[in-house]
């Protein structure tokens, strides 16, 4: 009799698992054979300017040969369109899916440009805050920090600069100026005072750099990248007790290269 019921209670279980199934089948088939009657483009961009529009995401998914619009939802070739939105260069991440109201929705983060660099070619690209260098934009302009000068370095599409130079330590590349170019200017942008003053970096034939600020007609010598923390705060002091009573306009020159010094002169 224990087993009978035994055989009889797994059955049961089966049974139902095998209507839950085929429930879901079916309902999955109704839901695929819908007709997408809208979409929805999210675009994320941080507090970066616009490089990349709806539009333009629009075009990368009729690319895949997805309209999305009066398109069966079952069609539509979700994993295609988040790998091609991603492919696109000022694109950090993309999600494309449908909710439950049938509705196609498609999530992009765009990157976030923190400096255009001018190399000694006359190329110009951007940095973004992760090390990926990004070309530019024809139709839209991102307002950052300039650098220029004794650049060696060329746009290139492989990757993150930054990633691929640490995993080459001990190569030439990993002491580029790109690098030092990187460190600067993050270490710049997440200062409100210094994201605000500081408006080009110039590199010197040494690989020194210049700062040239918005506010007085002064040059700041860095020099490398090194200390910056003691450097940049010997410039605020500067700032705050000598300019402040002398002028921004006594000095062309700012030298804080050289440790708990800053040396200044007049041209």
């Amino acid at each position: 009799m224990r087993s009978f019921l035994k055989i009889l209670e797994i059955t049961s279980w089966v049974l139902l698992i095998s209507g839950l199934i085929t429930l879901l089948g079916f309902t999955t088939i109704e839901h695929n054979s819908k007709i997408c009657k809208r979409y929805v483009i999210k675009i994320d961009y941080g507090k970066a300017d616009v490089l990349i529009t709806e539009l333009d995401i629009y075009s990368i998914v009729k690319s895949t040969g997805n309209l999305l619009k009066g398109q069966e939802l079952g069609s539509i070739d979700f994993e295609r369109i988040e790998r091609e939105i991603k492919r696109q260069s000022y694109v950090a991440n993309a999600q494309a899916y449908m909710n439950l109201d049938g509705v196609v929705e498609i999530d992009v983060i765009q990157r976030q440009p923190i400096l255009r660099i001018f190399n000694e070619k006359g190329e110009s690209y951007y940095l973004d805050g992760l090390g990926n260098l990004l070309p530019l934009n024809p139709a839209f302009t991102a307002r950052v920090l300039v650098a220029s000068g004794f650049i060696p370095e060329s746009f290139s599409t492989k990757g993150c600069f930054l990633i691929d130079s640490i995993k080459k330590k001990d190569s030439l590349e990993y002491h580029s100026v790109i690098n030092h170019l990187y460190k600067l200017s993050t270490f710049i942008i997440k200062d409100k005072f210094l994201k605000a003053q500081i408006e080009q970096i110039w590199v010197d034939s040494k690989g020194e750099f210049e700062l040239i600020p918005r506010v007085g007609n002064h040059t700041i010598l860095l020099g490398g990248v090194n200390d910056l923390e003691d450097k940049f705060e010997r410039l605020f002091v500067f700032y705050r007790m000598g300019l402040s009573k002398t002028g921004w306009t006594r000095y062309n020159i700012i030298n804080i290269k050289f440790k708990n010094q800053v040396v200044c002169s007049k041209i």
